[in-house]
């Protein structure tokens, strides 16, 4: 069964931030979600749900449970604007 639009468009920008966590460094679930105005939970399964390659490619292990000394995510350069409402369509990312 095909995700939506939606879902695509959010796994992309979770994936767009991970990418650019710095190895050493970590961010929370609650941080990525409050800035896409999604639920940690959706981040969580977003990265569980990763297939082999894209798990080899991306370093889900840096996003925790926990916030202690995790890094700001808005202070990434991810390119990925803070969200204030349910994710637009899709846009075309380069």
């Amino acid at each position: 069964m095909a995700k939506s639009p939606f879902f695509a468009r959010i796994k992309a920008d979770v994936l767009s931030i991970v990418a650019n966590i710095p190895e050493g460094e970590v961010v929370t679930f609650r941080d990525i979600g409050a800035h896409l105005d999604v639920m940690p939970r959706h981040v969580a399964y977003i990265l569980k749900m990763l297939d082999a390659e894209e798990r080899a490619a991306f370093p889900a292990g840096r996003v925790v449970a926990s916030d202690a000394a995790a890094l700001d995510v808005a202070r990434l350069p991810h390119g990925v604007p803070r969200q204030s409402g349910p994710a637009n369509a899709p846009i075309a990312r380069k």
